[in-house]
């Protein structure tokens, strides 16, 4: 079966919407959290690229781990296999930009930590953020030119 990946267009634009996303999400919790005494932009571009390196890495592996569950579970023949696995995908990669935030909120608040309470809730805030972020990126990233078709 034919597919489309975005090409160099469509993956600028949904790491451009991210970054930016970013910035004004970190921008705001500097308000909140003094704490945070690094740049929106700095923490942005690690935000971002952390999810440009872990993001494929942790859906490919999800995914694959689902697949494998729902397999096991229900048998490899069964047509609703696939779509039954991508409604669990979603959540956990929700987990997985939970502890991607927290982490970068660790890295960036290591001289004046957190209250754990706090961190973890930046860090949930920090995952809708990214989650809410994925519409309009992946939007433009399959609307920009320069598909690469695969088999």
């Amino acid at each position: 079966m034919p597919g489309t990946l975005p090409g160099f267009l469509g993956v600028a634009a949904f790491g451009g919407i991210k970054f930016v996303g970013y910035s004004l999400a970190v921008s705001g919790l500097k308000k909140f959290e003094p704490g945070i005494t690094s740049s929106a932009t700095k923490v942005a571009v690690v935000r971002t690229g952390l999810g440009f390196i872990l993001g494929p890495l942790a859906t490919i592996s999800l995914g694959f781990l689902v697949g494998l569950i729902f397999s096991v579970l229900f048998g490899p023949s069964s047509p609703s296999n696939s779509d039954s696995a991508l409604l669990y995908l979603y959540p956990l990669l929700f987990v997985v930009r939970i502890l991607v935030w927290a982490l970068v909120l660790f890295l960036f608040t290591r001289k004046a930590p957190l209250r754990p309470s706090s961190l973890w809730l930046f860090a949930v805030l920090g995952a809708v953020v990214s989650s809410l972020l994925d519409w309009p990126g992946y939007a433009l990233a399959i609307a920009a030119p320069g598909q690469v078709t695969f088999c």
